[in-house]
């Protein structure tokens, strides 16, 4: 663990006063970079980008927005926060190897601290358009809004209060016609899917995955005999995509994430509250009731805290939209019978920004109690949590664990293996992790393992070869970390993950040896011979790998390339290699400056392509379909 001497950014809700202090870390970094210096070294490459990092946070620290920081502009502190980390990790930490970085792997740390503080000005803009929020209060000023307020609803005149508009819709033929359409879908898991949508706010984009995991959790899906319950989501989610009662949002061939139509949700509505899977407020009947009732499902609502005499009897606990979660231990203390803890965020868009009040607080008091089938906890994408207390990890009924986006979080317990039941574990997005928990390779049912983390052999006693155990994996993700140091051959034990579907692989920015090493050791990659999808992310190499061909990858349908250093998909004088043909059906390429394809070339080399998507690389950007008929080398 190293040693930080100052005081963090999430510790500091002055948006005038840590500023300085950032800047002046940043001033030591660079000095403490020049002072170690060799020979040779391109010091103006260095100074320019240390530059540019410090005028684009000096013009911040001189505009007139940072003042009007508030409580509600989360987002910001918890980029802030990363950024100082960034720099006290790589430049100010105690670890001697800080000064020994190459040229390339500084050059690279600061073109990722560029990157940060391109997010940060990203988010400047809307953090503009939000209300002034200096009391965490409920009134807001426009309509179109998710997050309009309770109060401000509750002043609507009487003739058009959303009752009589809600009664009106309701009653109307339009309708009528939806509700048979509701009424047409077969099975109960199918309607009680589509009835879950009523809980989220109008205009939300809600992403499919937790989606799918509350589905579970609650017990709407089980998987069948030939069949994951997760299959079984996506196949819902699918159709109820093809019966247009949600809508694609994005790129309808590939979508992840859905809206629903304002009439639809209206509809829900109704038909959830007369099914008591929830319960509406009378006097805003569009928002989902924060307190318990006899539908035992809660939700938090505008940071109000559910409250209410139902509380040992409550099933699920589901935060639709509060940014800021506060529980009191006497609360936590009574949901023995409680199956989904959905806190974390559900919503597509990775700025919605949640946070915790006390993480010892809230953690413990989640792990200590004695639950009867607790069976999915999600975290995701909440800011504040450093640290995963070592409770959490003795709640054996769980099944599902999501920390995904957990951007604080440093340390997880040291032994993860009596957590029997846990099919899904997603630990991605969680760059600030230090190392992986011992005794992964026993979780037996585990099928999803999402930001598996290859570090130093310190930190990272589960490996590769570990996961061989798991029988049941079919969806694994690796995060190949800055101070990575991997066995030999050890990407050659993928191929003995038999029941492995999908893959994808991310590189951190990588030092000169350890791209050596990358190089040396992408020879041994060997995959899994029923390997569907594989998604390599900031590939840090110019030349195609040998183990990157249809040779090895047989049955891959779904190949994406995002970031990186790769400039072609040929592989240069093995005619061998390019006799054999993919069967590749969608294509993706994105954020590879260097990549140069030829359309002709790609036409034959993937003669199964139904899609191809090429954004920001060489050239232009295309977006190809078959079904659009025209021919690939044509656009």
């Amino acid at each position: 663990m190293r040693n930080v001497t100052s005081t963090s950014v999430s510790t500091s809700r002055n948006a005038e006063k840590f500023l300085p202090k950032l800047l002046d870390r940043l001033g030591k970094a660079k000095a403490k970079v020049i002072e170690n210096m060799k020979p040779g070294d391109d010091q103006e490459v260095v100074l320019s980008r240390f530059k540019k990092i410090e005028d684009e946070l000096q013009q911040m620290e001189d505009s007139k927005f940072l003042p009007r920081v508030t409580l509600w502009e989360h987002t910001l502190f918890s980029q802030f926060t990363v950024l100082e980390r960034r720099v006290d990790k790589l430049f100010l930490g105690d670890d001697e190897s800080n000064t020994s970085n190459s040229m390339e792997a500084i050059t690279g740390a600061l073109i990722g601290m560029i990157h940060n503080v391109d997010q940060i000005k990203a988010s400047i803009p809307l953090m503009q358009l939000m209300p002034s929020y200096p009391e965490r209060g409920l009134e807001f000023t426009h309509w179109s809004q998710p997050e309009l307020g309770l109060t401000a609803a509750k002043k609507l005149p009487q003739e058009l209060s959303q009752k009589d508009l809600e009664k009106g819709i309701y009653e109307s033929r339009a309708m009528a016609n939806m509700r048979r359409s509701y009424e047409h879908l077969e099975g109960t898991e199918l309607r009680l899917c589509f009835l879950s949508f009523s809980i989220f706010p109008e205009e939300s984009v809600i992403k499919k995955r937790p989606l799918i995991y509350w589905w579970i959790g609650e017990g709407f899906i089980e998987a069948t005999q030939d069949k994951t319950a997760e299959e079984v989501g996506e196949e819902i989610f699918g159709e109820l995509m093809k019966q247009r009662l949600i809508q694609p949002h994005g790129n309808a061939n590939l979508s992840t994430s859905c809206t629903l139509h304002p009439w639809i949700r209206c509809m829900l509505i109704g038909l959830a509250r007369d099914a008591l899977l929830f319960d509406f407020d009378s006097s805003w009947p569009w928002m989902p009731l924060c307190q318990a009732s006899v539908c035992r499902r809660a939700c938090l609502v505008f940071d109000q805290n559910p409250t209410s005499p139902g509380e040992e009897d409550l099933f699920t606990v589901f935060n639709v939209n509060s940014n800021y979660l506060s529980f009191k231990r006497e609360w936590l203390s009574k949901l023995k019978k409680v199956v989904v803890l959905q806190l974390g965020r559900w919503q597509s868009s990775p700025t919605h920004h949640i946070e915790v009040d006390d993480e010892g607080l809230f953690l413990k008091g989640i792990g200590a109690q004695h639950y009867l089938s607790f069976k999915y906890l999600s975290l995701r994408g909440i800011s504040g949590i450093t640290r995963i207390p070592s409770c959490i990890f003795n709640i054996i009924s769980l099944e599902i664990l999501d920390l995904r986006a957990c951007h604080n979080l440093e340390t997880l317990p040291s032994d993860i293996s009596s957590l029997r039941k846990l099919t899904h574990l997603d630990i991605s997005e969680c760059y600030l992790l230090e190392g992986m928990p011992k005794g992964i390779g026993k979780l037996s049912s585990l099928q999803v393992l999402k930001g598996f983390l290859i570090a130093n052999l310190k930190n990272t006693p589960s490996r590769l070869g570990d996961l061989a155990k798991l029988k049941k994996l079919r969806r694994l993700s690796i995060y190949i970390g800055t101070e990575a140091v991997m066995h030999d051959k050890e990407f050659e034990t993928l191929k003995e993950i038999s029941s492995l579907r999908r893959l994808k692989i991310s590189w951190a920015v990588v030092s000169p040896k350890l791209k050596e090493q990358i190089a040396h050791q992408s020879l041994d990659f060997s995959f899994p011979p029923d390997l569907e999808k594989l998604d390599l992310q900031g590939i840090p190499v110019k030349e195609v790998p040998p183990w990157l061909n249809p040779r090895q990858l047989t049955n891959i349908k779904k190949l994406y390339i995002r970031g990186g250093e790769l400039c072609s998909l040929d592989h240069a004088g093995e005619e061998t290699v390019t006799e054999c043909k993919w069967r590749v059906e969608i294509l993706r390429l994105k954020y590879l400056s260097n990549m140069k394809i030829e359309l002709p070339k790609v036409e034959d080399q993937f003669p199964h392509l139904l899609y191809l998507e090429k954004v920001k690389c060489h050239e232009k950007d295309i977006f190809w379909s078959k079904s659009q008929g025209q021919k690939l080398s044509n656009c």
